[in-house]
């Protein structure tokens, strides 16, 4: 798994260099980035991820888009996870 994010972010690196951190290309790298890093339980890490990834979804892409709506879920089971259900997010 680590070699796998290691190969993703070198990717995602290059592609920062040549366009922008919200084309096609560095959005679905940025998925994966963040998709990895929850399936390997680091929370925190995909947290910080995807919700940089979502905020420019919503721009790119709009709140609505099917993409981005599974980001905002992914995120809310993220949160559940880290804080409880009835506990509230601490201040960022």
């Amino acid at each position: 798994m680590t070699v796998a994010l290691q190969e993703f972010e070198a990717v995602l690196r290059q592609v920062r260099a040549v366009d922008s951190d919200a084309c096609d290309e560095a959005i679905e790298l940025r998925r994966a980035i963040g998709f990895l890093e929850l399936s390997a339980g680091r929370l925190v890490e995909a947290r910080r991820i995807l919700e940089s990834l979502h905020a420019d979804m919503c721009v790119v892409y709009g709140p609505d888009d099917e993409d981005t709506v599974e980001i905002a879920e992914a995120l809310t089971r993220i949160r559940l996870a880290l804080y409880g259900a009835h506990r509230e997010e601490p201040e960022a």
